[in-house]
């Protein structure tokens, strides 16, 4: 039978991948692969094929050609299967697929198994009137080019997306609650009023005490949009794997999410997935230490003080009284002296009077330590009357700074008069004194060669521990001069709480690091920057004049 009498149905298929719009830099290859001009030139090439009709035009936009789960790809072949149509026309075989296994799997058998005819118009193939030679050389050679050009565009989108995480710039798709990417920029990310405001309300709950499940609670019962919701209201595409119901609400889970995001103190961290090939959608984690992880590339939202709170508070096993919407003052401040165990809450009643203390959990679960039993009362005043003495003591701090800012304070000079380095270096070398001293000793008899190595190792170990002692005072008072020594902002953390009368949860959490008692109503009580507070007292000190108001008395945090 003569082919040119044959009556063909014939199916456009047109593909648009990801991989074509990720080339930006090859901007004439884009556009030659766009859907308007695949649907142009095929029209074009229809029209000199007097016996083809065509059924209809499938697109696929968006959809890579590494698999062939397309939609409209699947409902073609349906149609072919169907026997609806006998013909498949493509810009080029790049369209059908870039498999090499799959591409030539449709266009060596299942096509012509089907009795369909396969077109691909800039490749100039027609399985109608192709040779054996094309069929089995042309074909497979363009497939295989087609596979490698994926595995190539790949790894450059991949090594492309590197050098932008590296350079601090946001890569991703949709980007956390909070922020919205600034619209003459798409990797810069700025934030948003609104959702800023209702973050700020979420870590200041936080420390208030209320739990993650109480703020999601709360949120609802004021109307506020969950994050996903909010998306969608502002017109976004948005989907979540994390969703469930069809109108997304707040939860405990949603909320720890939020607390957790560095990106709310202006930091990025990016690359903590990745695909396993460029042919499989499937995603694997990677490790913390492989993530592209940049400091300081957009305007914080919360400040860094309040979110390490709020770590250390998600990372405390705190519960609240079941009558009670916020957690105890002191919920996860308090240790036992002895065996370092949290210390738990007690209640007493007796008719109308309650008192309050608190004891050792091990000795509570009758496993060892004991008692260190304290009353909350005790444990207020102390805390109050030693907060207001630091507070006092950080601003007096900070009044002496400001009069040392037109002298000529440098590095050297501090480290060279700092006491705690001259009393190491002195230690120091009275340590290597007796080292050589062991010397003379093993050469004159008076101690044996394994006395000898036993020593030494002794005195080696000392000398090392020294050194590093020396090295992390030095790191001390650089990590303060690199700062700006007159930049110390976390003074403004106990200034600006002013002349305190009572106690809060929130205040505790902004000054106090932890609370540590002993027996006898004795309690330790540790400062948030306490390396930072004594190695700058100890810079005031060196400074002749400026330093008698206050006394190493007053530089103490405990009490």
């Amino acid at each position: 039978m003569n082919n040119s009498f044959i009556s063909y149905t014939a199916a456009v298929y047109l593909r648009l991948s990801k991989e074509d719009e990720d080339l930006r830099t090859v901007k004439d290859k884009k556009e030659s692969n766009s859907i308007a001009n695949q649907k142009a030139l095929i029209r074009r090439a229809l029209e000199s094929m007097p016996n083809v009709t065509l059924y209809d035009i499938y697109i696929d936009d968006g959809y890579t050609g590494l698999n062939f789960e397309r939609p409209s790809f699947r409902r073609m072949c349906e149609d072919i299967y169907s026997g609806k149509v006998n013909m498949v026309i493509v810009k080029d075989l790049s369209r059908l697929g870039r498999d090499y296994i799959d591409s030539g799997r449709y266009v060596r058998k299942i096509f012509p198994s089907y009795n369909v005819r396969f077109v691909s118009v800039l490749d100039h193939f027609d399985s109608l009137t192709a040779t054996q030679s094309d069929v089995n050389l042309l074909i497979p050679v363009k497939n295989f080019v087609n596979d490698n050009y994926s595995r190539d565009i790949s790894g450059k989108v991949r090594s492309h997306q590197e050098v932008m995480r590296e350079n601090g710039l946001y890569i991703g798709s949709y980007v956390a609650y909070g922020y919205k990417k600034l619209g003459t920029d798409r990797n810069k990310v700025v934030p948003d009023v609104y959702a800023a405001d209702i973050v700020r309300k979420i870590f200041d709950w936080k420390l208030k005490g209320l739990s993650s499940a109480s703020i999601a609670d709360k949120l609802n019962g004021l109307g506020v949009a969950a994050p996903s919701e909010y998306k969608r209201q502002l017109g976004g595409n948005y989907k979540s794997g994390f969703q469930k119901n069809r109108k997304a609400k707040w939860s405990a889970v949603a909320i720890n999410r939020i607390l957790r995001n560095k990106i709310y103190i202006g930091v990025l961290e990016q690359g903590k997935r990745e695909k396993v090939n460029y042919k499989l959608n499937k995603v694997v984690e990677k490790p913390e230490t492989e993530w592209a992880v940049k400091e300081n590339t957009h305007e914080a939202i919360i400040s860094k003080a309040d979110f390490e709170n709020v770590a250390k508070l998600l990372n405390l096993d705190t519960r609240k009284s079941p009558e009670e919407e916020t957690l105890f003052m002191l919920s996860g401040l308090m240790f036992c002296g002895e065996c370092g165990r949290s210390m738990v809450r007690r209640c007493n009643r007796y008719k109308d009077k309650q008192s309050v203390y608190y004891i050792c959990a091990t000795y509570n679960k009758g496993k060892g330590c004991s008692r260190h039993s304290i009353e909350q009362s005790v444990i207020e005043e102390i805390l109050l009357d030693t907060i207001k003495r630091h507070i006092a003591h950080a601003s007096k701090l900070e009044e002496l700074l400001n009069t040392l800012k037109d002298k000529e304070i440098n590095y050297n000079d501090v480290v060279a008069n700092d006491k705690e380095i001259l009393e190491k270096y002195e230690e120091l070398e009275q340590c290597k004194r007796v080292e050589m001293a062991l010397h003379r000793d093993l050469a004159e008899g008076v101690i044996s060669a394994i006395e000898y190595e036993q020593f030494k190792d002794n005195f080696v170990r000392k000398c090392t521990e020294i050194e590093q002692t020396i090295k992390k005072l030095k790191e001390e008072i650089e990590i303060i001069f690199k700062e700006g020594l007159f930049a110390n902002e976390w003074i403004k953390t106990f200034t600006k709480t002013g002349n305190i009368t009572s106690l809060d949860r929130s205040t505790l959490l902004t000054l106090v690091e932890k609370i540590t008692v002993y027996e006898e109503n004795r309690i330790e009580i540790t400062f948030k920057y306490q390396d930072e507070y004594e190695t700058l007292c100890r810079i005031v000190e060196l400074m002749p004049g400026n330093f008698s108001s206050l006394s190493s008395a007053e530089v103490g945090s405990n009490g």
